[in-house]
């Protein structure tokens, strides 16, 4: 299967104070670089979407064999930018589906996800009993996809489609533990510091 990666970086971070996409890690990528790094190890193709005033990233992202796209609605949600991004790629067999502030998640669960996608299915990680990203799609839901709009994302089709959906049970924290705010900075450093994730982990 030919499946895209995209990852959703147009949100303005109005949380966090400052724009977290150039919140430098502590091993020396952006939030922004090292993300959209940890899709392009796991996936041949990764599209970066980025909202409208976001030109000022592209060269950042320019060595890291990626495309870009621009979400002219990007003030409208996650949807919007899910919505831009399979539009982007019709000719996909799936979609990886991931927020850009997801800094822990560990390379081999992005690569585990795409390895358990299937024609007709859609995979959600599961960690602990709660949910997290990244979320892979088939074509089957291509339609749905490319309609979406709002925060919700691709929720509320997992909701509507629960019969065709494989909860794919990884130990892995890293696919909840976003970073919305300085206060989430501060504790995601705490877990670095206490797990002394390495190279592999990260």
């Amino acid at each position: 299967m030919k499946v895209v990666g995209l990852l959703l970086a147009a949100g303005k971070s109005r949380r966090y104070g400052s724009d977290k996409r150039l919140q430098p890690l502590p091993w020396g990528d952006t939030l922004l670089t090292h993300c959209a790094k940890r899709l392009r190890n796991a996936v041949d193709d990764v599209l970066v979407v980025l909202g409208p005033g976001d030109e000022h990233l592209v060269d950042s992202l320019e060595t890291l064999a990626v495309r870009r796209c621009i979400n002219p609605q990007a003030d409208e949600g996650m949807g919007s930018s899910i919505r831009c991004g399979v539009n982007h790629t019709p000719d996909s067999d799936g979609w990886l589906i991931m927020p850009a502030d997801l800094p822990l998640v560990r390379l081999d669960t992005v690569q585990r996800i795409v390895s358990a996608l299937v024609p007709q299915r859609a995979v959600v990680p599961i960690c602990h009993g709660a949910r997290g990203h990244p979320v892979a799609f088939s074509r089957r839901f291509a339609d749905e996809l490319s309609s979406l709009s709002g925060e919700a994302g691709g929720r509320t089709i997992l909701q509507g489609h629960h019969r065709e959906v494989d909860w794919l049970n990884i130990h892995d924290p890293g696919i909840y533990r976003d970073m919305d705010t300085l206060g989430d900075q501060q504790s995601l450093w705490r877990l670095l510091s206490d797990q002394d994730i390495g190279a592999e982990g990260r």
